[in-house]
């Protein structure tokens, strides 16, 4: 059924036919079985002889309203109060009479007591079997390396201090005097890209201050080289190519990647490193089969819409002990080009990939921190005051934004339809609420086997 031919009538009912939780326990049997059974192996916090809730069910409540688009502790307290609720995640969790779920407050002091790290280790575990499934082979870079695009982001900011471990910024009037201090946290996130429609956290370190009164703020760049030696340590053999943004644009960078055997794509600016830009601009019209035009053919065929490309690209620029490869793009009636740095060949064959796979480090901007913060994950709310469970809801957020994202993309129904991604999720979160689950119904599921692709 093509999407121009599908009537009002045909998409109400195809939404009333749409059995939702049955495709999103789909999506965590094929793509996430292991995820329960890590969430009940997590070194528990508690004393054990205090203990109401198991691990898994408190975790899974909290991951659930992310995938629900739940908005705060207190709305997520307030509406998993249903019977049905209660039930649906009790089965999810290989309980099958649970008798209630945790109160927001219990929920809040468990991630208060929890190591970051445990949850860090289930994020690289269900990663890991994603690599391993040879279902998103398509998304490597040349056939061979995974792309990995770094960020940072803001979690948290206020006029008054949080907690010690805040970073600081001093808001100035005309005159240099200070008008306020705002107080912020941040975190630096390396999301894995995955066909080029789903970015998913393989890694975090979070931006913080040892105390109050340091002389020298921790920053982006200091949690990058952290950053990479967890990945290297968590992923040793994982072929990475790495998409930054300008900042990364330096010998120390190269220098880490060279030693972890990385490839890298980062975008350039001619502030960042003057000579290897004055030798760029200099040799970019020396060879005339380094530089070519494609057209980008109008969606509706009229010539008048065509846009030309044009590309340019310079070999072994020698810089400290590295050789580096620049290519840039030109796009008509855009004023600026766009210009990348690489330890990867560039040749006329590859060039226009080589770009596109660069501006690829845009989608953890659109399909992760936007989506996050905008559109129902409230990744800067702040879901407790203690320091730790804030960074623990943080890792809980970038799993049930992992689950969310396949349950958006694998379901090619919603193309056919055209329904707002919003409207997605409050289907999913109806269905959920008044659809009683049981393990019977997980059997049956899990017998049907449903094939899911991406396109």
């Amino acid at each position: 059924m093509k999407k121009e031919n599908v009537t009002r009538k045909q998409k109400r009912e195809e939404k009333d036919n749409f059995k939702a939780m049955h495709e999103l326990i789909r999506i965590l049997q094929k793509y996430f079985p292991g995820l329960v059974a890590l969430l009940k192996e997590v070194q528990d916090p508690r004393n054990q002889s205090y203990i109401t809730y198991e691990n898994q069910v408190i975790l899974l409540t909290r991951i659930l309203g992310t995938v629900f688009r739940i908005t705060s502790m207190r709305k997520l307290t307030e509406e998993f109060t249903e019977t049905i609720v209660v039930n649906n995640i009790g089965i999810l969790s290989g309980i099958a009479e649970l008798a209630e779920l945790p109160h927001y407050d219990t929920i809040n002091n468990y991630l208060a007591r929890l190591e970051q790290t445990e949850l860090e280790k289930i994020i690289q575990k269900l990663v890991y079997r994603l690599l391993r499934m040879r279902t998103f082979e398509d998304s490597r870079i040349r056939n061979k390396y995974w792309q990995i695009v770094i960020d940072g982001t803001n979690t948290f900011w206020s006029n008054e201090r949080h907690c010690p471990h805040c970073l600081t910024k001093e808001h100035k009037n005309e005159d240099g005097s200070i008008k306020y201090i705002g107080y912020y946290h941040n975190a630096l996130e390396t999301k894995l890209v995955l066909n080029g429609v789903i970015v998913v956290s393989i890694g975090t370190e979070f931006i913080e201050n040892e105390k109050p009164d340091v002389t020298t703020q921790d920053c982006e760049q200091n949690a990058f080289y952290r950053l990479a030696n967890k990945l290297k340590k968590a992923f040793p053999q994982l072929p990475v190519c790495l998409g930054l943004d300008s900042l990364y644009a330096a010998a120390p960078v190269f220098d880490l990647c060279e030693q972890f055997g990385w490839k890298y794509i980062i975008r350039f600016k001619d502030g960042s490193i003057p000579t290897v830009a004055k030798d760029f601009h200099a040799l970019k019209f020396m060879e005339a089969d380094q530089t070519f035009t494609l057209i980008e053919r109008a969606p509706d065929k009229d010539p008048s819409k065509d846009i030309s490309k044009t590309y340019r690209y310079v070999n072994h620029i020698e810089y400290q002990s590295h050789f580096l490869n620049l290519a840039e793009l030109t796009i008509q009636d855009e004023k600026y080009p766009f210009v990348f740095i690489t330890n990867l060949s560039v040749s006329k064959k590859n060039c226009a990939q080589l770009i596109e796979d660069g501006r690829r480090r845009w989608k953890i901007e659109n399909q992760g921190f936007n989506s996050q913060k905008n559109h129902g994950c409230e990744l800067e709310h702040l879901f407790s005051h203690n320091y730790n469970a804030m960074k623990n809801h943080y890792l809980l957020i970038q799993i049930g934004h992992m689950i969310a994202q396949f349950f958006q993309h694998i379901l090619t129904i919603w193309k056919n339809i055209n329904s707002p991604d919003y409207s997605i999720f409050e289907i999913l979160k109806r269905d959920f609420f008044n659809a009683l689950l049981s393990f019977q119904i997980l059997d049956d599921i899990k017998s049907l086997n449903k094939r899911f692709r991406f396109k």
